[in-house]
């Protein structure tokens, strides 16, 4: 089956699902969740960097939509692109919320003295290192090292381009979809993904 056709599919079961939670099934909701909740998890964890906030970040993002599910129209947009517009948005505000928390954590050190230096941290980061990284096979090993690569040159995207990027190349919504998310003409929406490909082959050149 055509992958577009198969996704087209999946929105309209989406549409499907959150049509009877409005006419009094509850289970369609939860089916709903079951369906996206880890798609989710990898969007939020990739666009804030930080895998262990972004499950309560999902689960604010879910929390949010059921609260909202009266007012979801089904031929107004996808209940896919919904869920990633609410969870952009709560994204950005974490982000914004952690340069602050930082900021202050810097300032405090500053205004202590300190360098910062914990000995506790570091000695449990090394107890917990691996007892052996070269007993892995080599060929695990480079595959390894590329996961980390890609994973850091995306997350040192400057926002506008990592949030289309993560979208489109591992989410797989449309550029039409995208748009719908980021608010976006459609233009301005492949113009930033071709700019942001065109910059994680730059980061990765050692590994191409």
């Amino acid at each position: 089956m055509d992958k577009h056709l198969r996704r087209h599919q999946m929105l309209d079961l989406d549409d499907e699902l959150m049509e009877r939670y409005q006419k009094g099934d509850e289970g369609a909701f939860t089916l709903l969740v079951r369906r996206h909740q880890q798609p989710l998890i990898n969007f939020i964890a990739r666009f804030i960097n930080d895998r262990d906030n972004a499950e309560d970040l999902a689960q604010e993002t879910f929390i949010r939509m059921f609260k909202a599910a009266h007012r979801y129209e089904p031929g107004r947009a996808h209940f896919e692109t919904w869920m990633y517009h609410i969870a952009k948005n709560l994204c950005k505000n974490e982000i914004r919320n952690r340069e602050r928390r930082d900021k202050y954590r810097v300032d405090n050190v500053v205004s202590s003295g300190s360098d910062g230096h914990n000995d506790a941290e570091e000695i449990d980061l090394i107890a917990n290192a691996p007892a052996n990284p070269t007993f892995q096979p080599e060929v695990e090993l480079e595959r390894k090292e590329l996961r980390n690569a890609i994973q850091k040159a995306i997350a040192e995207l400057p926002e506008q381009y990592r949030l289309p990027l993560i979208l489109r190349d591992l989410q797989g919504l449309s550029y039409d979809e995208i748009s719908e998310v980021l608010e976006l003409r459609s233009g301005t929406t492949k113009s930033r993904i071709n700019r942001a490909r065109l910059m994680l082959k730059d980061k990765l050149k050692p590994f191409i």
